[in-house]
């Protein structure tokens, strides 16, 4: 985790003297997630997000945005006491557009990769018996609302086009495709630099 801050840090530093058209800045918050075809439901497991981003204006309205984020997902079974922990460093493609001077609508794709998961019920670690594939490609949407020219708040739904495990049951994802899927709202500061 240190390790991935750290890269983070020196990314957005050494981004920082490439162009002026170019905004740079940070990312943090809380996810709210679950995962689809997992037999619990409700967006019971709380994690966090933290990363960098920066954007480039296509013109007044639009901008191409290249985030690096470290985000935990997951999900939490409460009937049988299992907590799902699956901790992602993603990579978001997307597209920005202003609405307003205030408001700003976001999609893309955040291609992500698992860097570590758990999978522990009740006090019995099940992790290396449950696995999960190393790719997860989700789709997001989002709306920014610009308190400021510096900050923003967010708020995202993000939702897993491929499965996320590698067991072959599950729900019906949004391809038509059978299996787990990453279905993840969060809220989000925002600082531009």
């Amino acid at each position: 985790m240190k390790r991935i801050i750290i890269f983070l840090i020196a990314l957005s530093m050494s981004g920082a003297m490439m162009a002026q058209s170019f905004n740079f800045g940070i990312r943090l918050g809380g996810n709210f997630s679950q995962i689809d075809g997992d037999l619990a439901s409700g967006y019971n497991k709380i994690g966090y997000h933290v990363g960098l981003f920066t954007a480039y204006p296509f013109g007044n309205v639009s901008s191409g945005v290249l985030e690096l984020n470290y985000s935990s997902k997951g999900a939490r079974y409460s009937e049988i006491q299992q907590v799902t922990v699956l901790n992602y460093v993603e990579i978001n493609l997307l597209y920005g557009l202003k609405l307003t001077e205030k408001f700003e609508v976001l999609a893309g794709l955040q291609p992500s990769i698992l860097v570590d998961h758990s999978v522990i019920e009740g006090s019995i670690d099940n992790s290396d018996a449950i696995s999960f594939n190393k790719i997860d490609l989700p789709v997001a949407v989002g709306l920014r609302l610009y308190l400021n020219p510096h900050i923003a708040f967010e708020a995202r739904l993000s939702y897993s086009l491929t499965n996320i495990s590698k067991n072959n049951f599950g729900t019906e994802g949004l391809l038509g495709n059978i299996g787990q899927f990453n279905n993840v709202l969060s809220g989000s500061l925002i600082y531009k630099l």
